[in-house]
């Protein structure tokens, strides 16, 4: 599949508004922070959907100053995006989620042995990337299922390839605002530009892996998904020089050359993009998915409400389908 959304005749590639019914308006949101004195409002960044569990990822510099030890008197919300619009939408304080839980991406202990004789953790929280979840009690979070497809592992992009990048550029410009219909408004917008290197080793002070390209993403769109152009999310948007600079580029968390970043994603099917790894309660023959659920206990007990020639498995399933791989417990 190409890139989930192209510029209309006129729009310059490198930023273009998303206007149209596409997939991508479900799975990808804003994230905004809400001064617990005085009501007003942030912009933060952009995260997106990688599960049908409710699974999120950012960029880890998008939250650490607001969900770390000192952290501001402030809330951190999603903003759930409409699904079939046209241009830009109001969205709604319905359409506000808290954060429930964030978790950041470590890299590897340095010596698993002696952490536990010393007692102490030698991780570091080197890595741009974040996992976040969202409280359960806003009913229109049950109704976002769509999420995007990660490329974990295979093919590395290559000089010359074109990927997109997605996200909310716009969030910049709101600091300190009250809650207003323009803040509520949807301001998505894509940039594509070429790959100019590839950087598997990372960058001074950014020792995560990650690939230059000739575009600019502003602050807004930090933590969007990139797509490379089979449609499948490779990276999410990290860093940008300053615009103007000369060979100004964007440098996005890329994914693939990560050993064991599947431990962070036990959701994510690691070599299929696009299959949900899971508990499935299944029929031999005829062959039917009827469930799949991230706990096996609830696979369980949806499986004792069904016939006795249902069963649950561990396996990955592909989404909108009944196509399924079992894998071992």
């Amino acid at each position: 599949m190409p890139f989930p959304v192209t510029p209309a005749a006129g729009d310059d590639p490198r930023q273009f508004q998303i206007q149209g019914p596409t997939g991508v308006r479900h799975p990808i949101i804003s994230l905004l922070a809400i001064d617990n004195h005085t009501d007003r409002v942030s912009g933060l960044g952009t995260a997106f959907r990688i599960d049908p569990f409710g699974g999120y990822l950012t960029a880890q510099h998008v939250l650490e100053a607001w969900l770390g030890p000192s952290r501001p008197r402030s809330t951190v919300v999603g903003l759930l995006n409409p699904g079939l619009i046209y241009g830009r939408a109001p969205i709604g304080v319905e359409g506000m989620v808290v954060i429930a839980s964030a978790t950041a991406f470590r890299t590897p202990p340095e010596d698993i042995a002696l952490d536990w004789l010393l007692n102490r953790d030698s991780s570091r929280m080197s890595l741009d990337c974040m996992t976040l979840s969202f409280k359960a009690d806003n009913t229109r979070l049950h109704e976002v299922r769509d999420f995007l497809p990660l490329r974990l592992t295979g093919k590395w992009p290559e000089i010359g390839d074109e990927v997109m990048a997605v996200g909310f550029p716009e969030l910049r410009s709101i600091q300190d605002r009250e809650i207003d219909t323009d803040v509520l408004t949807e301001r998505m917008y894509g940039s594509i530009g070429r790959v100019t290197a590839v950087l598997p080793s990372g960058r001074e002070h950014r020792p995560w892996p990650t690939f230059a390209v000739d575009s600019h993403w502003p602050g807004g769109m930090s933590g969007g998904p990139v797509f490379n152009q089979d449609g499948e999310v490779i990276g999410l948007v990290s860093s940008s020089d300053e615009p103007g600079s000369d060979g100004a580029q964007s440098y996005p968390f890329w994914f693939a050359p990560i050993p064991g970043l599947q431990r962070n994603l036990p959701h994510v099917d690691p070599s299929n993009p696009g299959w949900v790894r899971g508990w499935a309660v299944v029929r031999n023959a005829p062959w039917h998915v009827a469930a799949m659920t991230n706990d096996r206990a609830r696979a369980e007990e949806i499986c004792a409400t069904l016939a006795s020639d249902y069963s649950v498995r561990l396996g990955s399933l592909r989404a909108g389908s009944d196509d399924f791989m079992s894998s071992a417990d």
